[in-house]
């Protein structure tokens, strides 16, 4: 039976307290037109049990079971296959929604016909359930396209999009980390258009021993790649060791190492930045503010000339 919103969250074992919150926050929406698909990638005994009891209790919960783990990629497009709505909202086990948050991305996505993935602003709350600050989403079609040119600022657990487009165009890539950021530059690449929401509709949890975070390494390993396919498309060829390079020294706010020549090396890519609005009012504080944090964090004359550059020369070209 078709419905208006698919719910898509995989579950590998997890915090039971966490995980309750993440559930019932889906549970008690104000909009009731959906289905809470949970995919369970291969979790123990006791976490089976947990979601099978939730499942007897609400008709509304489909459990999908892996019979071992195949990761997140796989879990998500399995889910994806098996979705009747005509939105998936990703929700993760150890966030929580806010109750009128599937009714205003519904209400939308359905005002704006043209945008195919819509994100959300979103509260960072502590393992406690403490608010320890949050994150703006853009609104603008144009800003979001150009803020996802080196890593994504999108929240994933706040993503809807429109589940028969992001279906047709093969749906997550299948990696071991960065799936979001991935599907983002594989939707752009298919022509689809962002839009975002600026109110938080979704506490974030920060959570210090999640895969993601242990993953870290390996997780910015597959976005430079990504990134590096993407940027490729819009200017061309450049140089890879140069742009990879620049991309950690962004990543890192400037922890590591950025050349000189890398500057120069990269002028087709900063030059687009400069000529494209969007691009440069995406990037050009956070060029200045990781050029300056790699000065404090240690003084150099290359890192001195690099801050200047980005500070009193990197300026729009229209």
């Amino acid at each position: 039976m078709s419905c208006a919103i698919s719910v898509l969250m995989p579950v590998l074992n997890g915090d039971f307290t966490h995980l309750s919150e993440a559930i019932n926050s889906i549970l008690r929406q104000s909009f009731g037109d959906f289905e809470f698909l949970i995919v369970d990638d291969g979790s123990n005994q006791e976490t089976k049990e947990f979601l099978a009891d939730y499942a007897a209790k609400d008709a509304r919960i489909i459990i999908i079971t892996n019979p071992t783990n195949i990761g997140v990629g796989n879990s998500l497009n399995k889910g994806l296959e098996q979705a009747s709505g005509r939105y998936v909202a990703r929700h993760d086990a150890d966030d929580v929604a806010h109750p009128e948050r599937l009714a205003k991305q519904f209400a939308y996505m359905e005002a704006h016909p043209s945008i195919v993935l819509s994100c959300t602003t979103v509260n960072h709350i502590d393992m406690q359930g403490q608010n320890i600050g949050g994150y703006p989403v853009s609104t603008d079609s144009d800003l979001l396209e150009a803020e996802l040119l080196l890593n994504s600022r999108l929240c994933h657990p706040s993503l809807m999009f429109r589940t028969k487009e992001i279906r047709d165009n093969g749906g997550y890539p299948v990696t071991k980390s960065a799936q979001d950021y991935l599907l983002y530059l594989k939707s752009l690449k298919a022509g689809f258009k962002f839009g975002g929401i600026d109110e938080p509709l979704v506490d974030y949890r920060i959570n210090t021993e999640s895969i993601t975070r242990k993953n870290r390494g390996k997780q910015l390993s597959t976005a430079q790649a990504g990134s590096y396919q993407h940027v490729t498309r819009l200017v061309g060829e450049i140089d890879p060791q140069a742009f990879e390079r620049f991309w950690f020294f962004v990543a890192t706010q400037g922890q590591s190492t950025l050349r000189i020549s890398d500057i120069k090396t990269l002028r087709p890519l900063l030059s687009y930045i400069q000529q494209h609005p969007a691009y440069y009012q995406a990037w050009k504080g956070s060029f200045r503010y990781v050029s300056r944090n790699a000065l404090d964090l240690g003084f150099s004359i290359q890192k001195l000339m690099i801050a200047i550059y980005f500070r009193y020369f990197f300026n729009a070209l229209y």
